[in-house]
């Protein structure tokens, strides 16, 4: 038995490492079952509708959104975008995730700056006599910058309110008053439901504007927002927000590929919200100032800063699972 065992061993050998090989590899190792790695993968979002594909996004630790401002006019830049270009991108870190209960996320916004060298330059340059100067001014050097801060204890179980990417600190704040980016769990089944709820958008919020009010722009055109809402509010509730009857579809790129997922489509008096059909991760994927009244878009922002400024829309979701 011994000498038997010995030769099994010895010939299990000669299959793995020598001339056997090519038979052990056609043989044996083809019916082996397929090693998969274990721990968390990547969602799988080929070959399903549109429903299924949002109801397979689900963030974990790690996560990250990444958002663009809006320019009028322009309807979507999810497909269009030049993924490499970073300026003007918020990108969004899930810290903590607990589906219908709580979230907290970490930001970074970069913006291309001039820099001081590159403005004493040109300072230099108008100080110079006209007549000592070179026929070309010096260019403008840029370079890209971070803008930083979190958000902790995100409400996403009973909030009703929102709160803008535009108004965040750059520094961490506890967000328990509203559900950020997320419509909480009582809004999504009252717009899924009855296609009727309450949501406080936070655009008049002051509470929420932290250094944005001291920009004179900023504050004139937020004052001649309000002016319009209290000639329309002891008829219209500017919060009451109608959802669709009908699910839509909505271009998002999710771990790098282009897909298609369905989304609810919702608006009140201050403008449109887009949200994941996922009910434990309802995300609002677009917002966008755009009062239906006719011409207040016009008197409170004529040059469409506050549009750009309020409305923002998610192109790329990474590391989803």
């Amino acid at each position: 038995m011994r000498n038997i065992s010995a030769a099994l061993v010895l010939l299990c050998g000669v299959l793995a490492f020598g001339a056997g090989c090519s038979w052990f590899n056609k043989n044996v190792a083809n019916h082996l079952p397929e090693m998969i790695p274990t721990g968390p993968r990547p969602a799988n979002l080929d070959n399903i509708s549109q429903g299924e594909a949002a109801k397979r996004i689900n963030f974990v630790v790690g996560s990250q959104i990444e958002m663009r401002q809006l320019v009028p006019g322009v309807t979507s830049t999810v497909t269009t975008q030049d993924s490499s270009n970073k300026e003007g991108v918020r990108i969004i870190t899930i810290e903590r995730f607990a589906p219908m209960v709580y979230a907290q996320l970490n930001w970074k916004l970069g913006q291309k700056y001039e820099t001081q060298a590159s403005k004493d330059s040109r300072a230099a340059y108008e100080r110079l006599p006209e007549k000592n100067r070179p026929a070309q001014p010096p260019k403008s050097v840029m370079e890209m910058q971070s803008v930083i801060g979190s958000l902790e204890n995100i409400s996403l179980k009973d909030s009703h309110r929102l709160w803008p990417p535009a108004y965040w600190p750059p520094e961490p704040v506890n967000s328990d008053f509203s559900s950020a980016i997320w419509v909480s769990q009582p809004i999504y089944e009252e717009l899924t439901k009855t296609h009727g709820s309450t949501v406080y958008y936070g655009y008049l919020d002051n509470a929420l504007y932290g250094a944005m009010k001291m920009a004179k722009p900023f504050a004139e055109a937020i004052q001649r927002l309000q002016f319009e809402v209290t000639k329309i509010q002891d008829k219209t509730d500017p919060d009451q927000t109608v959802s669709e009857t009908e699910f839509a579809d909505w271009p998002l790129m999710v771990n790098g590929k282009n897909i298609t997922v369905q989304v609810i489509k919702a608006r009140n008096w201050y403008g449109e919200i887009v949200i994941l059909n996922n009910q434990q991760n309802p995300l609002v994927l677009k917002m966008t100032f755009d009062p239906k009244q006719a011409g207040v878009s016009q008197a409170v922002s004529p040059d469409g800063f506050l549009q750009t400024l309020l409305g923002y829309e998610v192109t790329a979701l990474n590391g989803v699972q």
